[in-house]
């Protein structure tokens, strides 16, 4: 089983802690509630959050995040879509094909015109679900 993600947020003042799991051949609805039975009573003899808050286990779904470099280099071809913190090369968003991950960047081809951006500033990206068309 790997870790994917964590989360901690939410709006009117009840928090959620969301973990995205997965494993090899995708996760089941067994997976989840096994991972949240475990981590549950982990988490209430450790109690690391403050306040109330509610535990959410799920796989990552087909727009699945992409943090570390091993994310990037499996999800090579994919569509993705990367936010930035800051502007690089006068944009914050690009959407086309992951080329690599390499020297510590993220390539992705936009629309024939690749760019590098550094790992260390995006703010989130994630794989972009196609939808086949059929004739």
């Amino acid at each position: 089983m790997e870790l994917i993600d964590v989360e901690l947020g939410g709006a009117g003042g009840r928090q959620v802690l969301r973990l995205y799991i997965d494993k090899a051949g995708g996760v089941s609805l067994d997976d989840c509630t096994n991972m949240s039975r475990s981590v549950s009573t982990a988490l209430d003899v450790e109690d690391p959050v403050d306040g109330a808050y509610d535990l959410e286990v799920s796989s990552p779904g087909l727009d699945r995040p992409l943090r570390t470099p091993e994310h990037f280099e499996k999800f090579k071809g994919s569509k993705v879509r990367v936010k930035t913190f800051a502007p690089v090369i006068d944009r914050k968003t690009f959407v086309g094909t992951l080329k690599e991950y390499a020297n510590g960047e993220v390539v992705v081809d936009v629309d024939g015109r690749e760019f590098r951006i550094p790992h260390a500033q995006i703010a989130k990206a994630n794989v972009v679900p196609v939808i086949p068309v059929f004739d």
